[in-house]
């Protein structure tokens, strides 16, 4: 599925342009926008783009989220099975396209970007929160109890195909495990604990 950039700088400029312009967009169907709409939404629901390669398949439908969020907005997308609850956005869950937004010189924050915030009901007050050193924040929510055997009913079901884990899923697990022991050693008890808990999440927890 083609999606916007999370990983070039020299396009983020045009992520926060599209994601400014969408609203304008949907209305003429602007490069078939409304298509990309529901396909994204029935990949959330059916988990049916495949794990990307250091993640698991819920970690996945969790980027797939976010990027919904920045996109389309806080209305989660039809029938998603686990919908992120909207008072979590800003305050406890950051996205692409909020994570630089100033929350000290506020009037250096463009009208298109208040328009944005406004639509999903995200404050400077709730950016700022993110922020705060200890702050609750999530990178992504646990697996869900029984997402596993969601996946394989999907599966038979023949609406996704392909593993549950991306084929270096182990090898990022093992990469973090690093970057966890090197925070302890050096004394970074809350980055140490903020990477145990994004191992925790990647767990399966099915019964």
């Amino acid at each position: 599925m083609k999606v916007f950039s999370h990983d070039q700088d020299e396009l983020l400029d045009y992520y926060y342009e599209a994601c400014e312009s969408v609203p304008q967009w949907l209305e003429t169907n602007h490069n078939d926008i409304q298509r990309f709409r529901d396909e994204l939404a029935a990949h959330i629901r059916d988990s049916s783009e495949g794990p990307y390669a250091s993640e698991t398949q819920w970690t996945t439908d969790e980027i797939l989220r976010d990027l919904w969020f920045d996109v389309f907005g806080a209305e989660p997308p039809p029938d998603d099975p686990y919908p992120v609850p909207g008072e979590r956005w800003g305050r406890h869950r950051m996205t692409t396209y909020m994570e630089d937004i100033p929350t000290k010189d506020t009037a250096r924050v463009p009208e298109s970007t208040r328009r944005w915030l406004a639509a999903r009901n995200v404050t400077f007050e709730d950016l700022a929160a993110y922020h705060e050193p200890g702050a609750e924040v999530e990178y992504s929510r646990p697996e869900p109890p029984g997402f596993r055997r969601r996946l394989e009913e999907l599966t038979a079901a023949g609406k996704r195909q392909g593993p549950a884990e991306g084929e270096r899923a182990a090898e990022a697990r093992a990469d973090l495990l690093d970057a966890q022991r090197s925070y302890r050693e050096t004394g970074h008890e809350e980055q140490a604990a903020a990477v145990d808990k994004i191992l925790a999440d990647r767990e399966p927890r099915d019964d």
